[in-house]
C-alpha cells in the first residue's frame, strides 16, 4: 500500500527534462461537398455541414530517459497522437482500424500533415474519417456503420502552425504572429540541485514510514 502511494507521488513530482522534444502542430480545414454514400438512409441527418470547420492537432514527445518515457506513459502527453474534430464529434488516432496493428506515426516536423494517412472510427455517430495528407472523406468504410451522408473536404495549408517546446517554429501564411497552442506541452524543468532535495526527500519519508513503531496505550 505505502509502496503504491510513493510511486504515486513519485510519478506526480516528474516534469518533462530538458532533453525530451515537446512538439504541437494545429491546422484548420473546410467541409466542401456532401455526397450520398451506399448506405445513406432517406431522412438520415446530420450535424455536419458543407462550410463547417474541421481542426487536425498532431502531438508528440521524443524522450530519451527513463524519466521522460514515465513522464509520457503516464498520460502528460502519449507519444504521439492525432486529434481531429468536427461539428461536434471528436476522431482520435486511439481510434485508427489498424492501431492494434501499428501504432500511429507520422513525421514531426514542419508539415506532419502532408504524409499522414489514416481511417478513424471512433466518433460513434458520425462515420468514420478518413485522411489522405490534405484531403479527408467523412463516409461508412466499413468500421463504424453510418447511414447519414458523408462529406470531402480539404485542410488549408496556410493555417498551419507548428511549436517545438512551446517556441513557435511555423507560423499561419496569413499571419506572423505567435499564438499559443490551447494545449501548449512546454513544462518546466526541475534543476538538479531540485531533483536531488525531491529524490531525498522521498527517501527519508520512505524510512520513516518502515521504522515508525506502535505506541501502546497507557492505562
Amino acid at each position: 500500500m505505502l509502496r503504491g502511494v510513493f510511486v504515486t507521488v513519485l510519478l506526480a513530482g516528474i516534469s518533462v527534462p530538458a532533453s525530451a522534444m515537446t512538439y504541437v502542430a494545429k491546422v484548420k480545414g473546410t467541409v466542401t461537398s456532401q455526397f450520398n454514400t451506399a448506405l445513406t438512409t432517406p431522412g438520415v441527418t446530420s450535424p455536419i455541414k458543407v462550410g463547417d470547420t474541421i481542426t487536425a492537432t498532431f502531438t508528440s514527445m521524443q524522450v530519451e530517459t527513463v524519466a521522460e518515457a514515465l513522464t509520457a506513459r503516464f498520460g502528460m502527453m502519449g507519444p504521439q497522437k492525432v486529434v481531429y474534430q468536427l461539428g461536434g464529434y471528436t476522431w482520435t488516432s486511439a481510434g485508427d482500424f489498424d492501431a492494434s496493428i501499428e501504432p500511429v506515426r507520422f513525421q514531426a516536423g514542419r508539415d506532419p500533415v502532408a504524409s499522414y494517412y489514416s481511417t478513424m472510427d471512433n466518433a460513434r455517430g458520425a462515420g468514420d474519417l478518413h485522411v489522405d495528407g490534405y484531403s479527408f472523406e467523412i463516409a461508412d468504410f466499413g468500421y463504424d456503420p453510418y447511414f447519414g451522408p458523408g462529406f470531402k473536404g480539404n485542410f488549408d495549408a496556410k493555417t498551419l502552425a507548428v511549436w517545438v517546446n512551446g517556441s513557435q517554429i511555423v507560423f499561419p501564411t496569413a499571419s506572423s504572429r505567435p499564438e499559443l497552442p490551447s494545449d501548449t506541452v512546454a513544462a518546466p524543468v526541475p534543476e538538479p540541485m531540485t531533483w536531488a532535495l525531491m529524490l531525498a526527500g522521498f527517501g527519508f519519508a520512505g524510512t520513516a514510514l518502515r521504522v515508525r513503531k506502535p505506541v501502546r496505550a497507557t492505562a
